[in-house]
């Protein structure tokens, strides 16, 4: 027993639903870590994300009764996705954010939806319709004007280059999309869940312990409860939804449907932490939700060759 349906010919619209939900714990997580990392030192709140959202992820099992399984065949993904995926990614981002407004950063980490599109396209043989082609360009037009990358010309090293480990992450983001379509799984989506936290959360803590040493973290209870947003919303439940949404979806579906995510984080950082919206900006937020719209609606008519890598 899951907590998605049963059958796996369930509606797209659950799928959609489910993505919706993944997309607005992530997009306000992103206000929410650049609050956190203000108290909690960056490989220590991956550190806090990764286990706690692991014992979550467990627990979830439990509360479906079903066993968090971890199959033969799952071995080699498993530790793929909760270290390059998850680990790599936390990282990146939460150095990066110690600078860069959580808005712009989150768009540029969710490029990785775009990355996908060819990387989909080659290995996985997916085509695209004629209004997902239209919704693409539109959102890469979108991201232009958020990011602005003329800015970058006169920026600092050190801005320059939380900018490439964003990127990097956005890659990450990327390749592993269409490695989690591609691979055959064996266990379910929830019963793997935990098993990514912890291959993530292993490496993150040994770092953390050589890098920053014991951490000093003042506890109140708006930290507390910034914590417990990242090892409940914004791991297990977040991981979970996007894995059943790779597993029911075509990759490109579901990472165009995700660009949706940095809409939310812009305008969840706009109220939350006072981020500045430009003309730009809220042009761009225009475009992006417009190209996500396109994807939706032109998912109806797409059709996979197939799903998996030769």
């Amino acid at each position: 027993m899951t907590f998605s349906p049963a059958s796996l010919s369930a509606s797209r619209l659950f799928y959609f639903l489910l993505l919706g939900s993944v997309v607005l714990s992530l997009g306000f997580n992103w206000p929410i870590i650049s609050i956190g990392l203000e108290f909690i030192p960056p490989l220590w709140l991956t550190t806090f994300r990764f286990w706690g959202g692991a014992l979550v992820g467990f627990a979830m099992n439990a509360m479906a009764g079903q066993r968090a399984a971890f199959p033969r065949q799952d071995w080699k993904i498993v530790p793929i996705i909760g270290i390059l995926r998850l680990g790599a990614i936390y990282v990146l981002v939460f150095y990066a954010l110690q600078i860069l407004p959580p808005g712009r950063s989150g768009i540029l980490v969710w490029t990785g939806t775009l990355w996908t599109v060819p990387i989909a396209m080659i290995f996985l043989k997916e085509r695209m319709t004629r209004m997902q082609i239209a919704g693409l360009s539109v959102g890469m037009l979108g991201l232009l004007l958020v990011v602005d990358p003329r800015t970058l010309m006169v920026a600092e090293p050190r801005i320059v280059w939380d900018y490439v480990m964003l990127m990097g992450a956005a890659l990450s983001v990327a390749w592993t999309s269409v490695y989690i379509r591609a691979h055959k799984w064996g266990a379910t989506a929830l019963a793997s869940t935990p098993w990514q936290l912890l291959a993530g959360g292993i490496p993150a803590l040994v770092a953390a312990l050589v890098v920053e040493g014991i951490p000093d973290i003042r506890w109140t209870w708006g930290v507390v409860l910034i914590v417990v947003y990242q090892t409940t919303l914004a791991s297990p439940l977040a991981v979970w939804g996007q894995l059943e949404a790779f597993r029911r979806l075509p990759a490109i579906s579901v990472n165009l449907t995700l660009m949706a995510t940095p809409v939310v984080g812009l305008l969840s950082s706009w109220w939350l932490v006072d981020e500045q919206l430009t003309l730009g900006v809220v042009s761009g937020l225009a475009l992006l939700t417009a190209g996500v719209a396109a994807n939706i609606v032109g998912d109806r008519n797409m059709r996979p060759v197939r799903s998996g890598l030769a």
